[in-house]
């Protein structure tokens, strides 16, 4: 499990518009889950050899091969210690750890989304969150209106 601490977090800093770099990284994670539940994990197959991140590649691999949970997440967070990462670089295999976990249990897309969008912060998530629903990746978490306004 990834132990989030004082050290975690300031090797994850970044500058904001950094951060829009995460959003393809969340709308193809979610393809993957799209992907995973239509077709299963095997369909995971074909994105491997576009996979341009050692970490995404190892833990489509691990999920194709049925490992989920706890020990996906210690296995992902291994590979994090192992390495050198820091800022978006770190930031962004976070979001792919964080994916590939809800990816392996079989998360609905939009709660995947919204797991991944916090990474981005609070200021930027929601624009996000919005634009997948305004792209109808996201069903609209907008109250339903008022019956006497229909």
């Amino acid at each position: 499990m990834i132990q989030w601490n004082a050290e975690l977090a300031r090797r994850l800093r970044c500058r904001e518009e950094e951060k829009r770099d995460l959003a393809p990284l969340i709308r193809r994670l979610m393809e993957f889950a799209r992907a995973a539940r239509a077709e299963g994990f095997q369909s995971l197959e074909r994105a491997l050899p576009e996979a341009e991140d050692p970490l995404l590649a190892a833990g489509l691999r691990l999920v194709m091969e049925g490992l989920a949970g706890e020990a996906l997440e210690d296995i992902l967070a291994t590979y994090l210690l192992a390495e050198d990462r820091s800022g978006l670089p770190l930031l962004k295999a976070c979001v792919v750890v964080e994916g590939l976990v809800a990816l392996a249990e079989a998360d609905e897309p939009a709660l995947m989304a919204r797991k991944l969008a916090a990474y981005l912060g609070a200021e930027r998530s929601l624009p996000l969150l919005e634009e997948l629903e305004r792209d109808g990746v996201l069903p609209s978490s907008a109250p339903p209106a008022p019956a006497e306004a229909r």
